[in-house]
């Protein structure tokens, strides 16, 4: 686990290091387990520095770049990642090659493990995967290409990954709006998400107790949704808590009530 954030760490091969995709901080790998000391230690998990090292063993004569963060984090990185990337028999990349590169001449497009981003605790994440992969499928559309396109998946049974593949926009629309309607999120109604971190766990959790009265006292005679999430989440060495906020114009109730909620410089609202 990374020290300053609830997540593990992930294995990097060039340099060999463990990473934490959230805060940045990296160790050696270790060849011993902290807790129980066992040495039979093996590197699992599928990224692209895994896929890039399999595909050069299988095309050893093609051009491969790899377009991630690790190889586009500075001003020269991006620049030079751009004039590969056109230069390139195979291209490895993350959800970042989705939009905004004019690429051409694609004959096949590729989806690992689709079903990875589903395990995300968003109510829209359906949506936005669903719209990744259209902008994705895109980039071998235009200029009247033609081009294969392999999803694979563990969970091909699933009810979204079979309207992706068969490209059944209606069909996704009309069931997301049916579950977005039976448990009032929005089109249907408002989300505000109030974000407190603090140092200290104690402290977090202090606030969002007071907050969370607060709200309950203010908002009494309002047709407004209070959801705790009572577990932090550990961040850059800070805990963050949350509260979600559900109303048909909760912009307005916030806006009408900011000065007795949001004067705290730790707590931020994410709208959605």
């Amino acid at each position: 686990m990374c020290p300053a954030c609830d997540v593990s760490l992930s294995v990097h091969l060039h340099p060999e290091r463990l990473l934490c995709h959230l805060c940045g901080h990296a160790e050696d790998i270790s060849l011993e387990c902290k807790n129980c000391h066992g040495t039979t230690l093996k590197k699992v998990g599928v990224g692209t520095q895994h896929i890039e090292e399999s595909l050069k063993k299988s095309f050893s004569k093609a051009t491969i770049f790899r377009f991630d963060t690790d190889s586009t984090n500075t001003k020269i990185g991006k620049q030079e990642a751009l004039q590969r990337l056109s230069e390139a028999d195979i291209i490895i990349g993350t959800k970042m090659l989705t939009t905004g590169f004019d690429l051409s001449d694609i004959g096949l497009i590729g989806v690992i493990l689709l079903e990875q981003e589903l395990s995300y605790p968003q109510y829209n994440i359906e949506e936005k995967l669903y719209t990744s992969l259209k902008q994705l499928f895109g980039r071998g559309e235009r200029k009247g290409q033609s081009t294969d396109i392999v999803v694979q998946t563990f969970v091909p049974e699933n009810p979204l990954v079979k309207q992706i593949i068969e490209g059944n926009y209606k069909s996704f629309f009309m069931d997301t709006l049916k579950e977005r309607r039976e448990f009032n999120y929005p089109p249907f109604t408002e989300m505000a998400t109030l974000d407190y971190r603090d140092m200290s766990r104690e402290k977090s959790l202090q606030f969002q107790t007071l907050l969370h009265n607060k709200l309950k006292t203010l908002f009494a005679n309002e047709e407004c949704s209070i959801i705790l999430n009572s577990i932090p989440f550990k961040k850059n060495n800070q805990f963050h808590t949350t509260i979600i906020l559900k109303a048909p114009n909760i912009r307005n109730i916030l806006q009408a009530r900011e000065s007795e909620i949001l004067r705290n410089s730790k707590l931020s609202v994410i709208f959605s």
